[in-house]
């Protein structure tokens, strides 16, 4: 992840400069600033607040991916019905008793399959319903490969949108802070320009107070 973040970090930089020279930043004389992108994602309240939204999409993704591996017996409406309340957005109390409550529902099912399993002699239901749960169970296991893909995506999708947000709000905020302090362009760090004053700081500040 941070090699993503740096690297979409350097292109986003290498735009600022762009975009304050096109913006008519010259000023008498050359006045040039840097920024260390990198840091501003790592030390700004909204990188950091960015981290901690990312680790909770990652940390409900897995959680789901485990409790189905260790509860392989749902239904697909189970499945589909698990998911959307797992990953629902401005999820309710409501919503989180019907997930508790189809969790305890699917747990209860996977402890009649193993209690079946080890069980000497079915009668015919005891079969069927052991047939049907273990057919789940392979199901699942196709489900499971299915989940680990689409999630893998779904998180470099989320990923990218939250790093865009805060590159955009960073770009914002220098851009802004450039043409306060008079400067004629202000470049990542990553160009080495002599005599450029380092902004990283004024303009962590800058994205933290921007609303």
């Amino acid at each position: 992840m941070n090699k993503r973040i740096s690297a979409l970090g350097w292109i986003m930089a290498g735009a600022l400069g762009i975009t304050m020279v096109a913006s008519g930043f010259q000023q008498t004389g050359t006045k040039i600033g840097i920024v260390d992108m990198q840091r501003i994602l790592a030390d700004s309240a909204a990188g950091k607040k960015m981290r901690d939204d990312m680790t909770i999409q990652v940390n409900l993704r897995q959680g789901l991916l485990e409790f189905v591996n260790t509860n392989k017996v749902l239904t697909a409406d189970q499945a589909a019905r698990l998911k959307d309340l797992t990953l629902k957005t401005g999820a309710t109390q409501a919503d989180k008793d019907a997930l508790d409550k189809l969790k305890s529902d699917i747990r209860a099912e996977a402890k009649k399959f193993n209690d079946l399993m080890v069980k000497p002699t079915l009668t015919d239901a005891e079969r069927t319903t052991f047939n049907d749960l273990n057919s789940r169970r392979q199901a699942s296991d196709n489900l499971l490969n299915q989940w680990n893909q689409e999630f893998s995506s779904d998180l470099t999708n989320i990923q990218d949108e939250m790093i865009g947000n805060v590159l955009k709000k960073a770009r914002e905020a220098v851009q802004a802070m450039g043409k306060k302090d008079g400067y004629s362009v202000i470049f990542p760090n990553t160009v080495a320009i002599y005599g450029a004053n380092d902004l990283t700081d004024q303009a962590i500040k800058a994205v933290d107070d921007a609303k």
